[in-house]
């Protein structure tokens, strides 16, 4: 399904967003400043990429952006709507994946996804399809009736963009993949994700995914732009080139490492 915004620049803007988090015991508690009047655009058909040093603010960043998360300062508008400060009217449209795709390790990759059809509203009418073609396109049909909790790295990374794609959202944000995420996984959803943005889709990948957009295989070409997070700002990388993404491509996905302190509302990553 080809899905587009309405101009080459409005399927996301931040204008100024700024977040900081409590740090430190009660009493004794001082403000940690994230996120620094950050500015950042994401535009129809391009997959923008953003590079940081561990524990730099990309979860923040990226609920900001998908309107899970209230900035203390600035704002955000999606598809050339309003600025506004949260989520409160946040759009349709918009799907956000991150390295934990499911909160309910029981149900089946088809059930958690089917259960993900429902909380964002799907249309019940053409939900089981939606399901089994999301399953197809991520390599999950094989084994959609294995439990979550039971599906390693590579196979939790398949399912949260899977549950990405029930919805055929016109913005999609990545912020990372599951630990142990293989290269094979990871080459065959960066070609899922430049097809969505071929198709006019804007994408936001941060994360461990972002050395994989310089991938040699044979995939849609997408328009790519790389920038940093550095100390809160956001700046044009300091190498765009395509050959530095390739050069930092490690052979192994190492664990994640936590950004946001324990109990932070950011942590409330479900997204329509």
């Amino acid at each position: 399904m080809r899905v587009s915004c309405t101009t080459m620049s409005d399927c996301l803007s931040l204008r100024g967003v700024s977040k900081s988090y409590e740090a430190g015991i009660r009493g004794c508690s001082a403000a940690v400043r994230v996120l620094r009047d950050v500015d950042l655009d994401v535009s129809a058909g391009e997959i923008v990429g953003v590079t940081a040093a561990p524990s730099a603010g990309k979860t923040t960043l990226l609920m900001c952006a998908a309107g899970l998360l209230r900035p203390d300062r600035g704002s955000v508008s999606w598809f050339g709507g309003p600025s506004r400060r949260d989520g409160a009217a946040r759009p349709d449209g918009i799907a956000y994946a991150g390295d934990r795709p499911f909160p309910y390790g029981f149900l089946s990759a088809r059930e958690a996804l089917e259960y993900a059809a429902i909380v964002r509203d799907l249309p019940l009418r053409d939900s089981a399809a939606r399901v089994t073609h999301a399953l197809e396109r991520t390599g999950l049909a094989a084994i959609a009736d294995r439990r979550v909790d039971a599906l390693d790295g590579g196979q939790l990374s398949r399912l949260a963009l899977a549950g990405v794609l029930l919805a055929h959202p016109r913005l999609i944000l990545v912020d990372d993949l599951a630990s142990g995420c293989d290269a094979e996984t990871a080459h065959e959803l960066v070609f899922l994700l430049c097809a969505a943005a071929v198709e006019g889709a804007g994408v936001l990948i941060a994360g461990r995914l972002v050395p994989w957009l310089a991938s040699d295989a044979a995939r849609p070409r997408a328009s790519i732009r790389l920038v940093s997070l550095v100390a809160g700002r956001i700046e044009p990388a300091a190498d765009q080139s395509i050959g530095a993404l390739r050069r930092a491509a490690p052979a192994v996905m190492p664990a994640r490492v936590a950004e946001l302190p324990p109990g932070s509302t950011a942590q409330q990553n479900e997204a329509r």
